[in-house]
């Protein structure tokens, strides 16, 4: 197998010391030293006002957020009574509205039908006064015709029976 040339070639790393290491170690800790001196925590009473000091001011906010969201919750609750008053008498009126409704067409549905049982019983009336009426006349018909031997309009009429049998006797 050939190797290229360039497989033989070396990667080298140069380092170089500056001596600055330990310099800049110093620095550092010479900025950190000061930065603590500037900021070192005060003296314990010190410490102790700050820390009440902070604990009133969140008590504070703790306060304003809880009357806040409190007058949020009221401001919902006053809302939702609301609405729900006002559907609930929407919902009264609505039913109220229907029960005239139901009431009415049960008062019309009576009245028609005390009407429709009145005009019943008048034609029920009437056909039996109409039925009384002709069986006295036709007993009067008869009653003459009896003394005055059978007329053509009191026989019975002819119903077509008759006609149907006459011709399947022919037949046979």
């Amino acid at each position: 197998m050939a190797r290229d040339s360039y497989d033989d070639d070396r990667v080298v790393v140069i380092e170089k010391d500056s001596g600055n290491g330990i310099g800049m170690l110093l620095l550092g800790l010479a900025i950190g030293a000061g930065a603590a001196l500037l900021f070192a925590p005060a003296s314990g009473e010190e410490t102790r006002e700050r820390i009440a000091r902070e604990a009133r001011r969140a008590g504070r906010r703790v306060k304003d957020m809880t009357d806040e969201l409190g007058d949020k919750l009221a401001d919902q609750v006053e809302r939702a009574r609301y609405s729900v008053d006002d559907r609930m008498g929407r919902a009264k009126d609505a039913v109220k509205t229907r029960v005239d409704a139901v009431n009415e067409a049960v008062t019309a549905s009576r009245d028609a039908a005390m009407q429709a049982r009145g005009d019943i019983e008048r034609a029920v009336e009437n056909s039996k006064r109409a039925y009384a009426d002709g069986r006295r006349a036709y007993g009067e018909r008869t009653r003459r015709a009896g003394e005055a031997g059978p007329r053509a309009d009191d026989v019975a009429p002819h119903n077509g029976a008759e006609g149907a049998t006459e011709g399947i006797a022919d037949d046979v």
